[in-house]
């Protein structure tokens, strides 16, 4: 079994030059995923100079560990979105992932991009019977949209179901070929840099210097496309978002052609989608805050898809969404008094679709032209429904808090993995296969929040904003930009 997805074997390996980096541009984006490199797309005739920054390699972060659906039928989004705000905003938000699609298929007709784009029916579906009337309050919404929805009881393959509903003119493709290939247009007319970590961003007059792991670079604009802002101020994001992490797998599975996807609404996660010949299931999906026992939460879902698919796994991995606390994503501009400092983040596990039009939007406000959805997306809104979840999001990081602080040691851990305390601070400490022993600091440096070893993959987490780090306490997912590494003469 491969403990990756199923799109990093089409991961192109090309050797990375990692020279110094000191340069001025007019934009820059930090992050090559589906929200940076769409940004850069809609910029790269503007005749503005354009450089894109990567952490690692280009569409190697989220965007390789989505399932990759491009879908506006995403659960009950709509009823959600009419009870927090109004049917106007839900109608709104729903034409922004009509347009996200459109947008996708436009982009690979026209730069004949070879990504398996394949066009499919959805299903959102309830394995209970009180999720009925949520289905069909779904139905009723779309159908007032003039859009044609068809009731089900079952779904194409052998998968129980109470009820559903399907709809057409959705579509699945590979996330990584799509990146890929918008990367070879791209990098004719603009400046792509991998492996450059943005550590800072310090605003001077007109302008914003970012420091990097590889120098400074100097640009008017700062797009900040990075799943997770590495900053607290301005923005505030941490308050105004939470994270679920989600477990996915994959194997070969005949279904007969029956290309579809599909997802429950219950608050048991099932997700479905086909890439050629294999599934792809997405369960066990939970607030980062509630578990923290990983390796339990992957066994669990590689034995719901042994159960439900009579397969083993070929493919296990995980996947965090930042999800917003009033279900609309945050994109634009999140200081007034910094215009130029923009964001896209909180997609509610959408992002392709989201990814897309932060892209379209983003580049809109940098080209000073108008776009419809800039309100709705607005990152500084405010509304009763973002106030009383983040009340509740900080009772979760308290929680989980305590629970790392009191509990250095919890039971889950194996005798492999520790927490050691020298002279007044701690550290974790895990000894790999041979015996050798690797020592980081046990706390993020993004919030400060304890880290949870991850015995699946070898990595630890923190179970607060999601920010993870390999044995040797090197970043390899955000928000956090330091490492945690240290060095003792008993390592």
């Amino acid at each position: 079994m491969e403990n990756h997805s199923i799109w990093e074997l089409s991961a192109k390996q090309d050797k990375i030059t990692e020279k110094k980096l000191e340069k001025t541009t007019e934009v820059l984006i930090i992050g090559g995923g589906i929200t940076g490199m769409t940004t850069a797309y809609f910029l790269m005739n503007s005749k503005k100079p354009i450089t894109v920054i990567d952490k690692s390699r280009i569409g190697m972060g989220v965007t390789v560990k989505t399932t990759a659906k491009l879908n506006y039928l995403q659960g009950d989004i709509y009823q959600k979105l009419e009870k927090n705000f109004d049917k106007k905003t839900s109608k709104l938000y729903f034409d922004s992932q009509v347009e996200a699609i459109d947008l996708v298929n436009k982009i690979v007709a026209k730069e004949k991009i070879d990504c398996d784009l394949e066009k499919c029916d959805s299903f959102i579906f309830t394995k209970e019977k009180k999720g009925i009337s949520k289905i069909d309050k779904e139905k009723e919404i779309l159908e007032g949209w003039d859009m044609k929805v068809g009731t089900v009881e079952n779904l194409p393959i052998h998968f129980p179901i109470e009820y559903g509903i399907v709809t057409k003119d959705t579509y699945t493709f590979h996330p990584l070929k799509y990146i890929n290939g918008l990367k070879k247009v791209l990098e004719k007319k603009i400046d792509i840099f991998e492996n450059v970590m943005a550590l800072e961003i310090i605003p001077k007059n007109d302008y914003f210097s970012v420091k990097t792991n590889r120098g400074i670079i100097d640009a008017k604009y700062v797009v900040v496309a990075c799943h997770y802002p590495f900053f607290i101020i301005p923005g505030w994001i941490p308050i105004k978002t939470y994270i679920k992490r989600e477990y996915v797998n994959a194997s070969q599975y005949n279904h007969e052609g029956k290309n579809f996807t599909a997802i429950s609404i219950d608050s048991t996660l099932h997700s479905i989608r086909f890439y050629k010949d294999y599934i792809i299931y997405g369960s066990n999906q939970h607030r980062l805050t509630n578990k923290i026992e990983y390796q339990d939460n992957y066994q669990q879902s590689q034995s719901d898809f042994k159960r439900l698919f009579s397969k083993e796994p070929e493919y296990t991995w995980m996947n965090q969404d930042i999800m917003s606390n009033d279900d609309l994503p945050l994109i634009g501009m999140i200081d007034k008094k910094h215009p130029n400092l923009l964001v896209a983040t909180a997609f509610n596990a959408w992002g392709m679709t989201n990814g897309t039009i932060a892209g379209k939007v983003l580049s809109d406000m940098i080209l000073e032209k108008e776009n419809r959805y800039l309100k709705l997306f607005n990152p500084m809104r405010m509304n009763k429904t973002n106030i009383v979840n983040s009340l509740i999001g900080a009772m979760h990081y308290s929680k989980v808090y305590f629970q790392t602080t009191v509990k250095k040691n919890p039971v889950f851990y194996n005798d492999h993995v520790y927490i050691i305390k020298i002279n007044g601070k701690y550290y974790g400490v895990y000894y790999d296969y041979y015996g050798k022993k690797h020592i980081v600091d046990h706390k993020c440096p993004h919030m400060k929040c304890n880290l949870v070893f991850n015995d699946e993959e070898k990595t630890w987490d923190c179970p607060c904003h999601g920010s993870r780090f390999d044995i040797d306490g090197n970043v390899i997912e955000g928000p956090a930009n330091y490492s945690i590494h240290v060095t003792f003469e008993e390592n």
